[in-house]
């Protein structure tokens, strides 16, 4: 087997494309109580756009900062396959097989989000920004378990029975950030009812850079052979997509709000901008299946639809108790096959309530189900069904000026995949620290 026919295998799997999931937290009020769904806020321009237009009139603004962190480690073995890295050999295990633990790293300094709503008469006119999907830079310092697999493989293969052992250098980097700017104006039909319209222009970004290389075999004599060729991968791909939403907001009575939203699915396509090495580009043009990393290609990437409906109820003045569900309609994207995954659903739940006349703490819960195919999992990209909850606390420091802080931790459920060749146990954990402030005048 050749290094290029092995580069090719390698990057079969996308290298980063961010998580299939829309990222719903774009508030510090989410982070602290993740039902927002029913709740009649600012933050409504993204949640409950129908629901400003019950805020009271005058400017409302509201700016989140946020600073997400996540591990996605990957724990592989490929039976004592590890074993023969010369330089780095594995962990061994009783059952003969050598592991080794891939860490991936996600950081993301600062996420903004910005709200802003002109509310006179029966109007709300609305403006937001966020990042509304990826959002963030995904570092592989050792590269992956299917990188060095594949090594060691094309090294047995090459020397048969001389096979004495491999090393290699990979490293993996990945970034991703869809950029999503909305306009939306909210009309109050009565006291009880609201309708509102909106559109969602989305920029993508995503970036990755990547190598293999210092490639050698060692034979069982102890030579050592060099392979020449390393292959580098250098692609920026950006892409526009615009949607529209709609909402609706229901006041039941003074104890009960509903409301609901719909988001339809962003069509994105993205271009390529490559400066790729001579080694990458020449094993790309015959393989379709980088196409997507070559100069100048497209590729879809859409965002899906979103249906998201909640419920806040209030059964005494200081306390608002809020449900919610959301569907994200996946396998109607393009880039996604339904033999791949299902839609998927998420519950929330969470409290708010009123220590004073100045000072809220709140509290919430999220889960997040996905159903997939193992064929959707990869060292390189993965989700997990989740359970997250979020805490933090509202303080007016004057009647017109709100600050919000909180903390929100997303727990994974890890999954094991066997296959004839390999043990990969995928895990991932999230949290993330914010401040915000809230503005009226």
């Amino acid at each position: 087997m050749s290094s290029m026919c092995l580069m090719c295998q390698i990057l079969t799997t996308e290298v980063w494309a961010g998580d299939y999931l829309t990222n719903t937290n774009q508030s510090i009020g989410f982070l602290r109580n993740p039902s927002r769904d029913g709740a009649i806020d600012i933050d409504g321009v993204y949640y409950n756009p129908a629901g400003v237009g019950f805020l009271d009139e005058g400017w409302h603004l509201q700016f989140n900062w946020q600073s997400p962190h996540q591990k996605r480690d990957s724990h592989s073995s490929y039976g004592a396959l590890f074993g023969a890295n010369y330089l780095n050999p594995g962990t061994p295990h009783a059952d003969g097989s050598v592991s080794r633990l891939y860490k991936g790293r996600v950081h993301v300094p600062i996420q903004p989000s910005l709200y802003l709503a002109y509310n006179k008469n029966d109007w709300a006119f609305q403006f937001g920004f966020g990042i509304v999907g990826g959002g963030g830079t995904c570092e592989f310092k050792k590269g992956v378990g299917s990188f060095e697999a594949l090594v060691g493989q094309m090294g047995m293969t090459q020397l048969g029975s001389a096979f004495g052992g491999y090393s290699m250098d990979s490293h993996l980097n990945g970034k991703s950030y869809y950029f999503g700017t909305t306009l939306a104006v909210a009309r109050k039909l009565n006291e009880k009812l609201s309708v509102s319209l909106g559109v969602r222009a989305t920029y993508a970004w995503n970036n990755y850079d990547g190598q293999i290389a210092n490639i050698t075999f060692r034979t069982t004599t102890g030579n050592i052979i060099n392979v020449p060729n390393s292959y580098v991968l250098d692609c920026t791909q950006t892409g526009l997509g615009v949607a529209p939403i709609i909402g609706v907001d229901y006041k039941v009575n003074d104890y009960v709000n509903v409301a609901a939203k719909y988001e339809f699915r962003t069509p994105i396509t993205v271009k390529a901008d490559a400066s790729n090495n001579a080694d990458f580009n020449n094993m790309a043009a015959n393989r379709a299946a980088f196409a997507n990393y070559l100069d100048g290609a497209e590729t879809q990437v859409d965002m899906p639809s979103m249906l998201a409906v909640g419920v806040q109820v209030t059964p005494i003045e200081k306390l608002r108790l809020n449900v919610g569900y959301h569907m994200f309609m996946d396998r109607d994207t393009r880039q996604w096959t339904k033999d791949l995954m299902k839609d998927t659903h998420e519950i929330t739940l969470g409290a708010a309530y009123d220590l004073t006349d100045r000072i809220e703490v709140s509290a919430g819960y999220q889960k997040t189900m996905y159903d997939q195919s193992e064929a959707n999992y990869s060292d390189l990209s993965f989700n997990l069904s989740s359970y997250s909850f979020g805490l933090g606390v509202g303080v007016k420091v004057t009647d017109q000026v709100k600050l919000n802080a909180a903390y929100f931790q997303t727990n994974y459920k890890d999954h094991t995949q066997t296959t004839a060749v390999s043990n990969i146990v995928y895990h991932r954990e999230n949290r993330v620290f914010g401040v915000g402030v809230d503005i009226d005048f």
